[in-house]
């Protein structure tokens, strides 16, 4: 008897083997016939600077495409030499999470104290298999001048819509406050799913030379700009060479 129940224990022991290890087989086949996410930041920092200031937020953006479907993403902000983060921030609900592709673009507040210097970004993206892509950039953070243009939005469509129609004139006002002097402001429309970008310059005598402004224009959005969601790049460069960018997000622009 008790022959025959070590023999049905070790056949029952067997099927429970056999079941596991093709489970585990299926699960290291699917993950084989998944690729790992594709993760790249195109831009660390306005127009890929790579540099960052004390106290005010970094740009970053980068397409990225996950064939297990993204389930997080992970971005830490280190001193070179690894010992000390200065930003953590995970992503693990909301509109990266789920998708196979989408658009990254966030900007993250660099803190007011982070001595000036060099620093690594690391942006991890991991896919519902565990699958994960890392990518790194270096980074450098400077100490806030406070003698470089301030920019601060009063509306951005009429009342603060956030809203333009292609073709019409959009409602843009700003405060500019440029101790060494306005030399140029440029506002650029970007609209980055379509790959679509404009740019407005202002070198009059309306704003150049001045040291406090209110900046007050209606752009004509182009006729051909295609509708979606658009972010504005407002930078102001003063007459010692110092540039600053704000950045204006979530503003639809649709047809008639």
């Amino acid at each position: 008897m008790k022959k025959i129940m070590f023999l049905a224990a070790t056949a029952l022991f067997c099927v429970f083997s056999l079941v596991f290890t093709s489970c585990s087989s299926d699960d290291d086949d699917a993950k084989q016939s998944v690729a790992k996410p594709v993760a790249a930041l195109a831009e660390v920092g306005e127009e890929n600077s790579k540099e960052a200031i004390a106290g005010k937020d970094l740009h970053l953006e980068g397409d990225l495409e996950a064939e297990g479907l993204i389930a997080r993403i992970d971005v830490t902000i280190a001193t070179a030499d690894g010992k000390t983060n200065i930003v953590q921030k995970s992503y693990t609900d909301g509109k990266y999470i789920g998708v196979r592709n989408t658009t990254f673009h966030e900007h993250l507040d660099i803190p007011a104290d982070a001595a000036p210097g060099a620093y690594k970004v690391t942006f991890v993206v991991t896919d519902k298999l565990g699958q994960s892509t890392t990518f790194t950039s270096d980074l450098t953070v400077k100490a806030l001048d406070k003698t470089a243009p301030a920019i601060t939005f009063k509306e951005v469509g009429e009342n603060d819509s956030h809203k333009a129609v292609t073709g019409q004139k959009m409602h843009l006002e700003a405060q500019i406050e440029a101790p060494h002097k306005i030399a140029k402001i440029e506002v650029e429309f970007h609209n980055t799913a379509a790959g679509y970008e404009h740019v407005f310059t202002y070198t009059g005598e309306k704003y150049v030379g001045e040291t406090s402004v209110l900046f007050h224009e209606h752009p004509e959005i182009p006729a051909d700009a295609p509708e979606g969601e658009y972010h504005i790049h407002f930078t102001v460069t003063d007459a010692a060479g110092n540039s600053t960018t704000e950045e204006a997000e979530g503003i639809q622009i649709t047809k008639e």
